[in-house]
């Protein structure tokens, strides 16, 4: 699997520290009007870091998801068209960048790659086990392990590329199905977590007097950190019942 370099490492952690600041920020201003009260709640900046680890990573898995679907569709059309699967490839690196015309999107990057490994006279096989453990797409895995059984007895390629591309193409209409049923729920969580804060928002604007001693006595910073506290447990609690994964 190639790693991320440190680049991307470094810019993946500046990303989630300045993102977790900035809630953790907003956390000491609402909850206790003073940013000193940041410094307790760094202890939020772990689980804050993972949360947008795995949403990052998800939608890179959902990208190479996506883009691998027009893969298929390429080298099989190549195929068909009498390409050798080396040169299929080369064919679609320039067809899939054309199409999203980024050398930046994943599918893109791994096609370079895949393109280069052949370049340096590595079996297909090899460059594709690699697009699966980058890309971390079990469907890939699935591809990349059929298609090494395929070249070592001498299968059809054509026939896997077909079988592969109509189990994504079904399992890509579950999970959009499955998330289209959990849109409304999503957007409900969503509102019951901010509930806490947007009343206390309109309180503070409205009176703000009315919500003077949670901000001046000790039991209003315990209530405060006890909403805080709370409201944390109910976001990965929820986050934790809805992780549903095809």
């Amino acid at each position: 699997m190639r790693n991320k370099t440190g680049r991307d490492r470094w810019k993946d952690w500046a990303v989630t520290i300045l993102a977790g600041e900035g809630i953790i920020a907003l956390l000491a201003l609402v909850g206790y009007d003073n940013l000193l009260w940041m410094l307790p709640l760094q202890i939020l900046l772990l689980p804050v870091h993972k949360v947008l680890k795995d949403r990052r990573a998800q939608r890179r898995k959902q990208q190479h998801i996506q883009g691998f679907r027009e893969v298929l569709q390429s080298l099989m059309t190549s195929l068909q068209a009498g390409y050798s699967l080396e040169n299929a490839c080369r064919v679609c690196l320039r067809e899939i960048s054309g199409l999203y015309r980024s050398e930046h999107h994943p599918t893109v990057r791994q096609l370079q790659r895949i393109v280069r490994g052949l370049e340096l006279h590595r079996t297909v096989e090899q460059v594709f086990m690699e697009y699966a453990q980058e890309s971390q797409a079990e469907e890939i895995y699935e591809f990349a392990v059929v298609l090494h059984i395929a070249k070592s007895t001498g299968g059809n390629v054509v026939d896997i590329l077909k079988n592969s591309m109509e189990h994504l193409q079904n399992k890509m209409e579950v999970a959009e199905e499955l998330q289209v049923s959990l849109s409304g729920r999503i957007f409900e969580k969503n509102i019951m977590l901010l509930m806490p804060l947007g009343v206390l928002l309109y309180l503070r604007a409205a009176n703000p007097g009315y919500v003077d001693s949670l901000y001046t006595i000790s039991a209003g910073n315990l209530l405060m950190t006890a909403v805080i506290a709370g409201t944390v447990f109910c976001f990965f609690w929820t986050e934790k019942i809805m992780d549903i994964r095809m």
